[in-house]
This record gives structure tokens, sequence and C-alpha cells, in this order.
């Protein structure tokens, strides 16, 4: 079968909404949403008054990463995608999730810039806990919206360094927040504690203190396996995604989904800043694709017991309530452990 043959049957097996609008973006029969170009936009005003916001790409170097899915309410994310990312009718895209698995992330690396003047400054090590909630861009035409992509939405991640932050939010629009972790010694058994300066209650008279926000622990033995390959990780958890996709969104989803959720699916966030005058509204508003990619995958593997998760109620971190998520206790469907070297590539917006 050529390319073009190719192509013309995965297009008529998707079907429907599924078609050649949906899945050109991929196919490169249409081009990407293109940038911004350089000459347009006035230079970043570095003042030199001490240690730098790197410049995109970033490498995170000697990662060791434990990831682990578990179920949740499908319409909790729903809202907080509709009151995150589409939050605006001018934007390109509609973001919508497609399964109620939603992804835990343990991350202790070193942050570099791949930029020619930040790489000189050196490694920063950084330790972050994140959830991801796969979602399906959904593009709007004359018609109405069809499907378009694949994104990987962050709306969490707690890191315990504080230029992580002000990189991540200032470049991306990442909602990166402080926290202090205890962290594993091996990341075969990543059970890790993370503590926020937060608030259980709101009043006029609370003072914020350290509380625990959330535990991961093992439920029994903690056993896993161990490889070089990468492929086995990632067809097991694209497999537990498609399990547990959503069936109201139409005809050829999951075909969809299954074609596309292996590849090199972006990041998206809301970038936004705070306008000085009128602290009710924002002085930029722009949603922001980036591209996340494996440099180097060393050895990782497959958790062959569940693992439970933890999250506290506080009324300053709301992460059980709005991720949809038992605050009690929730046990793992499925988790891997890696240890990689991967690629943060500029941004696009959208």
């Amino acid at each position: 079968m050529n390319k073009d043959t190719g192509r013309r049957t995965f297009l008529k097996l998707a079907g429907g909404a599924f078609g050649i609008s949906a899945l050109s973006y991929y196919f490169g029969i249409t081009n990407r949403a293109a940038s911004i170009p350089d000459d347009s936009l006035p230079d970043y005003a570095d003042n030199g008054l001490g240690f730098p916001v790197f410049r995109a790409p970033y490498l995170q170097k000697d990662a060791r990463l434990a990831a682990f899915l578990f179920n949740t309410d499908v319409q909790r994310l729903t809202t907080l995608c509709d009151q995150t990312l589409n939050v605006s009718e001018a934007f390109m895209y509609k973001y919508v999730p497609i399964t109620s698995s939603l992804m835990l992330v343990f991350a202790d690396m070193f942050v570099s810039s791949r930029d020619e003047r930040d790489m000189q400054v050196g490694l920063i090590p950084e330790t972050e806990v994140s959830f991801w909630v796969l979602t399906l861009a959904m593009q709007k035409t004359q018609s109405g919206y069809v499907p378009h992509h694949l994104a990987w939405f962050l709306p969490y991640l707690l890191v315990d360094e504080g230029n992580a932050i002000a990189t991540g939010r200032e470049v991306f629009g990442f909602n990166k927040q402080l926290a202090q972790f205890q962290k594993p010694e091996e990341i075969q058994k990543p059970e890790f504690t993370a503590d926020v300066l937060g608030f259980k209650q709101f009043s006029v008279d609370a003072v914020a203190q350290k509380e625990r926000l959330l535990e991961l622990r093992d439920s029994s033995s903690a056993k896993a396996s161990q490889s070089s390959d990468l492929g086995p990780i990632k067809n097991k958890t694209a497999d537990e995604l498609l399990k547990h996709m959503r069936t109201d969104l139409g005809g050829g989803l999951v075909e969809f989904a299954a074609r596309l959720i292996n590849d090199h699916i972006p990041l998206v966030f809301l970038k936004q800043f705070r306008d000085a005058q009128n602290t009710y509204k924002a002085c930029y508003r722009k949603i922001i694709e980036a591209p996340l990619t494996i440099q180097t995958f060393y050895e990782g593997g497959i958790f062959l017991e569940p693992y439970t998760l933890n999250i506290s109620p506080l009324v300053s971190h709301p992460l059980a309530q709005n991720l949809g998520l038992d605050a009690v206790e929730q046990k793992s469907t499925l988790g891997a452990w890696m240890k990689v070297d991967f690629l943060l590539g500029n941004g696009t917006e959208r």
C-alpha cells in the first residue's frame, strides 16, 4: 500500500466528522497554524539584574519519571477545560477531554536551555508533580466544530524551584506552583509526598500554613518490570487510555485517537497576565501549544501492582474536586517508570 492509499483508507475508516478536515493536520495535507514572525515582536528586555528566565527550547536531562493513570469524572474535566482553556470564542480550538483516565506524573530531573546563550548557564535540579488530561482539539468551522488533533492539558504542576515557576509561567503559561517533596530514592518505587503553603479554610484572618496536599504510596509489594524498550510502555498506556474513551462525541473517535495517541502529542496551556490597571482583566491571553519529545530512552517498566493516591481537601488547592478524583483514596489503573532525556520545544500561539 502506498502512502496516499494509506491516507485514504484511514480517512474512510474514521468517517463522518473525523474526515479529511480533522486528520489532514497530522498527515501533512494542510499546514499547522503559523507562528507570529519574529520581526513583528519587540525584543525581550534582558535587564541583567540576576538569574535569567531561560529561552526555549528546554532539555530535561537524566529525568526519572513515574506516571500513573487514575479513573476520574470526565464531566469535571470538561468543566475544568471550559474554565481554563475554552475562555474565548476567538480561540482557534475548543479543547475537550476524550477519556476518563487522568495521568499523574512525578519527575526528578536536571533542566537547561538549548538556547546558544542560556545553555552556558548550566543545569538546574527540579522536581515536579503534574496532572495530565488528554484532550481533543476541536477546530471551529462554518458548520461547527470538527476534530483536529490531540493535546495534553496540564492543569496543575507542583515544582520545588522558583526559577522553574518564573520560566514556566512567563514563557508558556504553565500553571506552576511551589511545593516541597519527600522524594523516592529509586524511581522503581516512586512513593512521594507533596506539601504546599495553603489554606484548609478561607477567612479574613486565616494564615497560610504548610499543609500536606497529596501522597502516593504503593498498595502492596511495588514490583516493576524493567526493559530498554519504550514500546511496551507506550502501548500499554495507550490501551488504558483508549479503554476509557468517551462514547458521546460521535463515531470514529476511537479510531482517530488510536492513530494519533502514540505520536508526538503537544502540550496545551492558557498563557495570560493580569492587567495592572484593571486587575479583573488580562493584558495578554493566548492559547499556547508546545511539542514535548523524548530524546533518549534509557530504561523503564510497568508497575505490576496499583499505587494509592491520597489528596487532602485544601480549599486553596481543590485538586480532587476539579479533577474529579476521590479526595480520600484513589488506586491507579496503570503505572510506569522511565529514565529519559526529553525536550520541550518552542511554543506556538493558537
